[in-house]
């Protein structure tokens, strides 16, 4: 599964990097490491404005959905989709169809089982300061505030071989999105050029540095950017 992201390029990196402009960029927040659980905003690009850089509310929350309570329960269970049951998900089916996105990363954080331990990894592209993971998103309205939210979901796949050996309890992996398919991911308008993309990323392109056990204990993070340093060797 993917619950845990690091977020630290700048706002001209990202822009840079997609092509596109934060709504505000002022109100962009990077995060060294920090927990889906939190329900951070991160900077998105929807299918609806390719061009423009949003910050969406991690934990998808379908438009369905009637009341705030509800909201705040089901955003807790959403903050993934699985791609082999995407199109059938009550939460998911509507958004995979019609309102896809693009979540920019620094990296994701997955954890490896040595026996009792759980040994937190930090993994990124190789040669990328920057990389996309492809998502889902929604816009509900509260009936009572009015108040919107705009909210998204990271679409997962089985693990690669190099995901196999670092997330080796789950066996998943995000969906990364290359560059050179973002435009399809955001634009496909079928389910086989959906599901094409939705396949574990090829071997060779990630790479993964074991980090400080601290990291599990900590859901949010923003300024303690040492927990991201090495605490082993690197694999490829």
């Amino acid at each position: 599964m993917c619950f845990t992201v690091s977020v630290f390029a700048n706002t001209y990196q990202i822009e840079l990097d997609l092509g596109a402009t934060f709504d505000d960029a002022a109100a962009y927040q990077p995060y060294f490491h920090v927990s889906g659980f939190v329900h951070p905003t991160l900077p998105v690009v929807t299918n609806e404005r390719p061009d423009r850089i949003e910050l969406m509310r991690w934990g998808l929350i379908p438009s369905w959905v009637r009341d705030r309570a509800k909201a705040d329960e089901l955003a807790s269970m959403t903050l993934n989709a699985k791609s082999e049951t995407v199109f059938e998900k009550p939460s998911f089916r509507s958004a995979i169809a019609k309102r896809r996105a693009l979540l920019a990363v620094s990296g994701f954080v997955e954890w490896r089982h040595e026996g009792t331990l759980k040994i937190p990894h930090l993994v990124r592209m190789q040669q990328q300061e920057i990389f996309t993971l492809g998502c889902l998103w929604e816009q509900w309205t509260d009936r009572e505030s009015g108040e919107i939210l705009r909210t998204f979901s990271i679409v997962t796949t089985e693990a690669n071989e190099l995901m196999s050996f670092v997330h080796n309890n789950k066996q998943r992996m995000p969906v990364v999105i290359p560059h050179s398919s973002r435009t399809a991911w955001l634009q496909a308008d079928d389910r086989e050029t959906a599901t094409a993309l939705m396949r574990p990323l090829p071997e060779g392109l990630l790479s993964a540095v074991p980090l400080s056990r601290e990291v599990s204990r900590i859901k949010v993070n923003t300024d303690h950017h040492e927990l991201l340093e090495p605490t082993g060797p690197g694999i490829t």
